[in-house]
């Protein structure tokens, strides 16, 4: 087995799927988020079912000893002049993957950086993938057409479009938006060349919406979620990510993880975590 399968291996079960928990969003947020005490909602969501967490390089170094054997994405934002140190510290802190933002056919206001068009943003990917790929190192790519800002130009077709662009970069998985049916995802995850893990999106107020957002998306070919606000944001951390596992790693229904969530036991956070 490679060193590329054996970091592979944490990352996801022998299903081939994940249950990811994004908790990289305080690198950029300019609020105040639900993980103070980023290691106490680390294991909630591993001891209800988790395969990996997602964390930016802070959270992660601090994550050791509630980690244990199970997969650690850090979240890292490049430019072709920081791809060798970042990538080496990735290694050092022992991380099984990395993942990094691209926004296809952006301008460079809507760039993270404020400064890259969209070939520009692809080019950058294609420098850390190669990278990544030298030291077999798993790179899971986010694609957000045309930039954050410019919500209303995502379309299924774009996204679609902009995962193909992620794949053909060099991304061994693709984080991409969900398009609302199973029709439209379906036809982003064919156009696709690398598995496809969908992203949560802001925080939902329904159970219901986000259980059948992730049902649907597996029914369409995903093979998992990268989630953050949706599971940490949650009143009841550890029932949302059981309900979560469930559907991904037992193929469960909609009705039964909604009964999961109901009956798990609430998780309740010390003072000052959430």
């Amino acid at each position: 087995m490679t060193q590329k399968n054996l970091r592979t291996r944490r990352l996801f079960r022998d299903n081939e799927r994940a249950l990811v928990v994004a908790m990289d969003h305080p690198r950029v947020f300019d609020t105040v988020t639900g993980l103070k005490d980023a290691n106490t909602v680390i294991k909630a969501v591993l001891d209800a079912g988790a395969d990996a967490i997602l964390a930016p390089y802070g959270t992660a170094s601090k994550a050791a000893n509630v980690l244990g054997n199970d997969g650690l994405w850090m979240s890292v934002d490049t430019t072709p002049q920081t791809v060798v140190p970042i990538v080496e510290s990735a290694i050092r802190l022992g991380v099984d993957g990395i993942k990094v933002e691209m926004f296809p056919w952006c301008t460079p206001e809507n760039d993270f950086f404020a400064r890259y068009g969209g070939t520009e943003t692809t080019l950058n990917t294609v420098c850390l993938a190669a990278e990544c790929h030298k030291w077999g190192l798993p790179l899971m790519v986010e694609t957000i057409p045309y930039g954050w800002p410019a919500a209303n130009k995502r379309t299924p077709e774009s996204i679609a479009a902009a995962a193909r662009v992620a794949s053909e970069a060099g991304a061994d998985y693709v984080k991409s938006f969900y398009t609302g049916d199973k029709e439209s995802f379906r036809n982003v995850v064919i156009n696709c060349s690398v598995p496809i893990l969908i992203l949560g999106g802001p925080k939902v107020d329904s159970d219901l919406k986000v259980l059948t957002m992730v049902r649907d998306a597996l029914d369409a070919g995903a093979v998992g979620i990268t989630m953050g606000r949706n599971i940490w944001g949650h009143e009841n951390i550890f029932g949302m990510t059981a309900a979560l596992a469930t559907i991904i790693h037992d193929d469960a229904s909609v009705e039964t993880a909604k009964k999961l969530l109901r009956n798990a036991n609430e998780i309740s956070l010390p003072t000052g975590a959430a």
